[in-house]
């Protein structure tokens, strides 16, 4: 093949000239005009002087007027309301009389009995005796070779200070026993060590089967058990109460047992679900666990209650950061 001497990459000098292919033979690079004599051009594109071909835009289309189309869905023809059915309700606004209730009166007892006498009767010999045994255990589980060693007396007096200390209350513990504010109700009846080692060994059940145990108060459960047994002996009013009931504690060893309720004066604490008089005597107590209440507390369930039991979920009431 020739070229002309101005070079391939040259513009040429004179116009080019282009050869037909023969006719016959199938060549892919045709154009549909070659092939099909009724193709018609389009009208819309005009060729331009460089050989090439350029549509034309389209008119843009007037815009139309929002206020047609508001006064075409005005004219839209309206729904039709649901028919009501059944009688309209109308409310009423009407104070619900509740009839006073006869007021309550204790029997009359046909003796008094002395404070002690009364408190032996919730904290009976037997639950003492008790807790005794199962203090003296944890102390030589904890060292065999210990001397410690409590009896009933020692125990009695330990409850007492404790009792007496809630209403007495010092800065500390060992405001009781200092010479400038010692307390002679304290301190004639039992030293300080001797009071801070029952108050680190006082144990209510044997802790070697505690880890078998699915109770979450595992450890506390006899001493509720036995009182809420003494107290149940009580006879309760007609009219009584069931309500949450708050022991406080803000410590860091309960883990979610602990739990917070806004509208308590103790917010943070051990949450008791309690039935009492209208006296305001407690006649049962339910300490709340979680899943596991019920099924912990000492009373038998009916299978509906079982049911019912299992299938409410634990509504723990949420913490705020302290």
């Amino acid at each position: 093949m020739n070229f002309a001497s101005t070079g391939f990459y040259r513009k040429a000098a004179g116009p080019r000239t282009f050869v037909a292919p023969p006719v016959g033979e199938d060549n892919s690079d045709l154009d549909d005009s070659d092939r099909d004599p009724d193709y018609v051009v389009e009208e819309d594109l005009i060729p331009t002087a460089s050989g090439s071909a350029t549509r034309i835009q389209p008119e843009e289309m007037p815009e139309e007027d929002e206020d047609e189309d508001d006064e075409e869905e005005d004219k839209a023809p309206p729904r039709k309301k649901a028919r009501q059915t059944g009688t309209p309700r109308v409310w009423k606004k009407e104070d619900i009389s509740h009839p006073p209730l006869p007021e309550y009166h204790h029997p009359v007892p046909e003796f008094l009995q002395q404070p002690h006498e009364f408190f032996m009767r919730m904290l009976p010999i037997e639950l003492l005796e008790d807790m005794v045994y199962q203090t003296n255990l944890y102390a030589h589980q904890k060292d065999v070779s210990t001397t410690f060693s409590i009896d009933i007396h020692d125990l009695m007096v330990f409850t007492g200070i404790v009792l007496y200390m809630g209403v007495m209350r010092g800065p500390s513990i060992n405001d009781y026993w200092a010479l400038d504010t010692r307390m002679p109700q304290i301190t004639e009846y039992m030293s300080s060590k001797r009071f801070r080692q029952i108050r680190a060994l006082l144990h209510f059940n044997n802790n070697e089967n505690a880890k078998s145990s699915f109770d979450r108060f595992y450890k506390a459960r006899p001493l509720f058990s036995g009182i809420t047994k003494q107290f149940l002996q009580v006879k309760a009013t007609p009219t009584q109460s069931i309500d949450e009931v708050m022991v406080g504690y803000k410590g860091t060893m309960a883990g979610n047992l602990r739990q917070y309720i806004a509208n308590k004066p103790d917010k943070f604490g051990y949450k008791l679900f309690c039935r009492a008089s209208i006296d305001g005597f407690i006649h049962d107590i339910v300490m709340y666990q979680g899943a596991t209440t019920f099924s912990s507390h000492p009373v038998d369930l009916c299978e509906d209650e079982e049911q019912q039991a299992c299938a409410c979920p634990s509504q723990d009431h949420p913490r705020p950061q302290e």
